[in-house]
């Protein structure tokens, strides 16, 4: 099978994202587009942006109503840690379903957004600073304590340091 069949077959967003594994241990990842990625999907400035969501949800609030990540609509990085990061297709959410949203469940990392357009608005915001998003985990083992610890970074700069995990 080539790699434009297999490319063919997937659905959603991993038409266009992967996770390249990488490092001696297979514990390094960058979250990025396919090589097989059209120009015109990597060169839109309102599909895909990085947001952060509880572990405890697993999904994000836009007007009021509840948008779980799935394989279709994101891929998810972060997993042992509270507050994950995901590169989420904007398209792909809207056609998700949508269920009511209590602001009584809502945890510390509930990322809740008015509406599509402030969701687009921020989608835009990351494309001016640095084109297609990307979410890069890196190991970093201690010897000292013979642990191993995770930063994730994303692709673009925020006001604060990379997301760290134990």
């Amino acid at each position: 099978m080539t790699q434009q069949q297999t490319t063919n077959k997937l659905q959603g967003i991993q038409r266009y994202y992967t996770r390249t594994v990488k490092g001696e241990h297979s514990n390094n990842y960058y979250i990025e587009p396919r090589e097989s990625c059209p120009l015109y999907v990597l060169n839109s400035d309102d599909r895909f942006v990085i947001v952060t969501f509880d572990k405890a949800d697993n999904y994000i609030v836009v007007n009021n109503k509840r948008y779980y990540l799935s394989k279709y609509n994101s891929i998810k990085a972060t997993d042992k840690i509270s507050q994950r990061v995901a590169v989420l297709d904007l398209d792909e959410l809207k056609k998700s379903k949508a269920y009511p949203f209590s602001s009584k469940f809502s945890h510390r990392y509930t990322s809740s957004f008015e509406s599509f357009d402030e969701l687009r608005n921020l989608v835009m915001s990351q494309y001016e600073r640095n084109c297609i998003p990307y979410i890069k985990k890196i190991a970093q083992y201690d010897e000292k304590t013979a642990t191993c610890s995770y930063i994730y970074e994303p692709s673009f700069s925020q006001a604060t340091d990379p997301v760290t995990a134990a």
